[in-house]
């Protein structure tokens, strides 16, 4: 490989694929704290307290569409942009100012549909620089780093969130209203200071390093006219990522009241807590080794075996008779979960083509955001079935997640990704 190849593998060092990722950091850890903290803060000053989970949830699914809806605009329209910057960072500049904007604005809102509009306008000039932030592996990362890039960026998300999470939650129990509204403003610096730290470091790696490899911005107008297609195996994968997600939301979503309800703990909440540091601790250590082994042998083994282990853990969760149990059992399910969304993610980047790669890893968001959503409509089904007998809702729903991790492996067998090298000017 010349040295002027962008994808020579000695070009793209740990530190310099974590540049890449940062900007997850970032934008994810400002989703996950506007989610779980900020909005729920303002929702219970803003909204009837009778009707709060119902102003939330449709804040939340109101947001969830818009997101799905730019994403794959954002990424197509990315793939057919030329600029002295590339094609994906003017994206994540609109998407870091207006992003900041309307952080800003929330401090001042003062009813629940100023929330509203405020809140669907950050998701949708967030969507506007995340679908094409998601491209960038699959622009210039080798075929043979992908796997170890995915996992950073994985990891990135990851860590964004939970330090986000953690700083918000401390200032904003101090927050009780309007005259508290000196914490509100503090949490929501905190957030706008990390969204623009993580994308001036993405930023920066992204045009120092086409730079140094001699891009040449000029988009290939033959493959503008012939853009070559997304790929064949394409809604295998989709349907596979739908399932996946879907799977490994559901506790999360409903693990309070299964620790309540069945496990029958002291404080629900508490073993809550220190199962996500559980879940979590497992997750990053089995996330970056998972991404290099997805480089050694394949997407797909890693795939299928990390689904096959988080179906026999979700199982096993049926088993926990007390805390301690929970907590081990939680380890097991983020160790796996953490394999199978790295490989899973790589696999993705594997499947993008030439001339879509926006496109591509906006549609493979859409599979994302649908299994996350879908996984918040499971609770009336889980409520009826424990009216007709206590539990029988949290088993069915374990076992059934176990069956769609196992589907979700089925369907990413007839999956063949065929990665090819990008060439040396980007298209």
């Amino acid at each position: 490989m010349s040295q002027a190849d962008p994808h020579a593998p000695q070009a793209w060092t740990i530190p310099s694929l974590t540049g890449l990722a940062a900007f997850g950091f970032g934008i994810t850890g400002m989703f996950l704290a506007m989610e779980a903290v900020i909005i729920p803060s303002l929702i219970l000053e803003l909204a009837p307290s009778g009707a709060k989970n119902t102003f939330l949830g449709g804040l939340g699914f109101a947001g969830m569409i818009v997101a799905a809806l730019v994403q794959p605009i954002a990424g197509w329209y990315s793939d057919r942009t030329s600029t002295p910057l590339g094609r994906r960072v003017p994206f994540i500049a609109w998407s870091t100012v207006f992003v900041i904007l309307g952080l800003s604005g929330l401090v001042v809102a003062d009813d629940y549909w100023s929330l509203f509009i405020l809140w669907l306008f950050i998701q949708a000039n967030a969507s506007i620089g995340f679908g094409p932030f998601h491209a960038l592996i699959r622009d210039l990362v080798p075929t043979n780093r992908i796997g170890v890039a995915s996992s950073l960026k994985i990891l990135a998300d990851g860590a964004g969130g939970v330090t986000l999470v953690a700083i918000t939650g401390l200032v904003m129990s101090r927050y009780t209203g309007d005259e508290t509204s000196f914490w509100l403003g503090i949490a929501l610096s905190v957030i706008a200071a990390a969204v623009i730290a993580s994308a001036l470091v993405s930023s920066y790696t992204v045009v120092t390093r086409e730079r140094s490899r001699r891009f040449n911005y000029r988009r290939n107008t033959e493959t503008l006219r012939h853009p070559s297609g997304l790929h064949p195996h394409l809604p295998w994968y989709l349907v596979s990522r739908y399932l996946l997600v879907t799977a490994v939301i559901v506790f999360p979503t409903y693990g309070l009241f299964f620790l309540n309800d069945v496990v029958g703990v002291d404080n629900p909440a508490q073993t809550l807590g220190l199962m996500i540091l559980f879940i979590g601790g497992a997750f990053i250590v089995s996330v970056y080794p998972a991404g290099q082994l997805s480089d050694r042998i394949g997407r797909k083994p890693v795939v299928v075996g990390g689904s096959l282990a988080s179906a026999a853990t979700t199982l096993a969760m049926l088993a926990a008779g007390n805390q301690t149990e929970a907590l081990l059992v939680a380890s097991l399910i983020g160790g796996s979960v953490g394999v199978v969304l790295s490989a899973s993610w790589a696999m993705a980047n594997d499947l993008g083509t030439e001339g879509r790669e926006g496109q591509h890893m906006g549609i493979v968001n859409l599979a994302t955001i649908g299994g996350a959503a879908s996984a918040k409509l499971l609770g009336p089904g889980v409520d009826l079935l424990n009216l007709a007998s206590p539990g029988l809702g949290y088993s069915a729903l374990l076992v059934g997640c176990a069956v769609v991790f196992v589907v979700a492996a089925l369907l990413i067998l007839p999956v063949e990704p065929h990665p090819a090298s990008a060439p040396d000017t980007p298209v």
